[in-house]
């Protein structure tokens, strides 16, 4: 026994360095010896999760619950492997049954939250996470989970609390400092900014695993204008966070190269006809930290609307259908489209949005990084609403430079020539997009609904095809769930010192920023 314990720890301790590989393989080793250990059998779905190997890990679990079907974390992990492929159905009844079997397991009740959040079912959501806290008040991930969703539902006080209790259980909890750090207004003598600082100096913590509290120190610091030292740490943060994600501005250049060459006038004409003709989508693009939450909030303020913030939904159908294994574009499979193919994936992206918690007649889709596809979404949702959200570029960069993101597809961020480039080449994009399908996208500029508010909000709720209401005036007011970077600033009336925001750091940033 004293072996086979050995043999795991060493397998978890390659689980932990993400030599999820090396991990798979050990476990796989020790499963031919002990075949019904059902621990055993979870810590290889979880490794086969983190590879991405979701039908080997659906797999892996459903032997374990053939042998084992009272072993709990089976249908918890199971749960959690079918909210990250998007069946929630099913990962609710997976989650309820890992409850049921054991009614003392926190994880799964904090699971369930996330799904419940995912779906906007706020209450159910705050009701499990609440559930894991009684079972375990101990656990900070189930304090920082409830703190994020009284943080997007904008119940600030509540959201302080529960990050400060996660951090008070782990100093080193460095997911929580970031969050707690947006939601203060720093000056030198705050107590929480003499936290990040000594955290920071602390040599017994490998500094390489600091990134996010370093993203937290450098808003502080910006905060008490100290803006020379605020841009070495966004500098320090961002090397850090760039050496964590894979990024590749060559593969991003040719994919929208690629992107220009399939969606052309010819493709188009072909298809004038074609597509769901469903009028329930809104789509809010551009690049992140452009403005696209606060343009959600005044158009979800309408009573028709509902905001569905930053959905997966059309990464999905285009992963699925048009990329292959080692993420290249398929672009034959996309020339092959017919009017059948159209149809069939506008009425599958429809089917999902109206999955989603809501009798509404509108749903807004803001996922910035859309405006890769705005020549499919025409294709096959020729009656969706594209509104294409811009910004003054070097308040765009910086402001993006300055926050941490999770979502993959913003690993640009967190490299100031990078993410100038890939500016660059959005615009480009976009530039072509208009050319090629003109008529078809509302741009709203930041700085004009800042400077003359009523007016272009009264002008974009029009050209959304909505009535006028004056909650559209008072978005500030909207208590929807708001899942981005953003979330803080949009329960704020207008305001604006976003504006020409870069100039505190022109000295640090011109050199970047010259061409944008």
């Amino acid at each position: 026994m004293e072996n086979l314990q050995q043999k795991i720890q060493l397998a978890l301790n390659l689980f932990k360095l993400k030599r999820f590989t090396d991990a798979e393989s050990s476990v796989r080793n020790i499963i031919k010896s002990y075949p019904n250990n059902s621990y055993l059998c979870n810590l290889l779905g979880l490794i086969l999760i983190n590879q991405n190997k979701f039908e080997d890990a659906k797999q892996c679990y459903q032997n374990g619950i053939n042998k084992d079907p009272n072993y709990a974390a089976f249908y918890d992990n199971l749960g959690t492997l079918y909210r990250i492929t998007g069946d929630y159905k099913v990962s609710e009844k997976y989650y309820i049954k890992s409850i049921k079997l054991d009614k003392k397991k926190p994880e799964p009740h904090n699971n369930l939250g996330n799904l419940y959040k995912l779906l906007n079912e706020n209450k159910k959501a705050i009701k499990y996470y609440k559930n894991s806290i009684k079972l375990d008040s101990k656990v900070p991930l189930a304090h920082f989970n409830l703190a994020l969703i009284y943080k997007s539902l904008g119940d600030f006080q509540k959201a302080k609390e529960h990050l400060k209790l996660s951090i008070k259980l782990n100093k080193n909890f460095f997911s929580a400092h970031r969050a707690l750090s947006e939601l203060i207004r720093y000056d030198k003598k705050d107590i929480h900014y003499t936290a990040l600082k000594s955290i920071y100096i602390d040599k017994k913590i490998n500094h390489n695993n600091k990134t996010e509290l370093i993203f937290a120190l450098a808003k502080a610091t910006d905060d008490c204008k100290d803006f020379g030292s605020a841009f070495n740490y966004y500098i320090e943060a961002n090397n850090l966070r760039r050496k964590e994600v894979k990024f590749s501005l060559n593969y991003e250049k040719n994919l929208f190269n690629d992107i220009k060459k399939i969606f052309n006038m010819n493709f188009f004409n072909k298809f004038k006809k074609s597509g769901f003709k469903d009028k329930t989508s809104i789509f809010i693009l551009g690049m992140p930290r452009s403005g696209t939450t606060l343009i959600e909030q005044i158009i979800s303020s309408h009573p028709k609307v509902h905001g569905g913030d930053e959905l997966r939904f059309l990464p999905n159908i285009v992963d699925k259908n048009f990329f292959d294994e080692n993420n290249l574009l398929k672009s034959d499979k996309i020339a092959q489209l017919n009017e059948t193919d159209l149809l069939k994936l506008g009425k599958e992206y429809i089917s999902n949005i109206k999955s989603l918690n809501t009798k509404k007649e509108k749903i807004t889709d803001k996922l910035p990084i859309n405006f890769k596809w705005i020549g499919l979404i025409k294709l096959i949702l020729p009656n969706s609403k594209i509104i294409h959200v811009t910004r003054d570029p070097k308040d765009n960069c910086l402001s993006i430079f300055k926050n941490y993101f999770v979502n993959h597809q913003l690993n640009f961020a967190y490299d100031l020539y990078e993410l100038c480039e890939f500016y660059k080449i959005y615009s480009d994009l976009m530039e072509y997009w208009k050319k090629t399908i003109p008529n078809f996208i509302i741009d709203v500029k930041y700085e004009n609904v800042v400077s003359n508010t009523n007016s272009e909000i009264k002008n974009l709720i029009k050209k959304c095809g909505l009535s006028w209401n004056d909650k559209c005036l008072k978005y500030y007011k909207n208590q929807r769930l708001i899942k981005t970077a953003s979330d803080t600033q949009a329960r704020k009336k207008i305001y604006k010192t976003s504006v020409n925001n870069w100039k505190k750091y022109e000295s640090f940033t011109k050199k970047f920023f010259v061409e944008i």
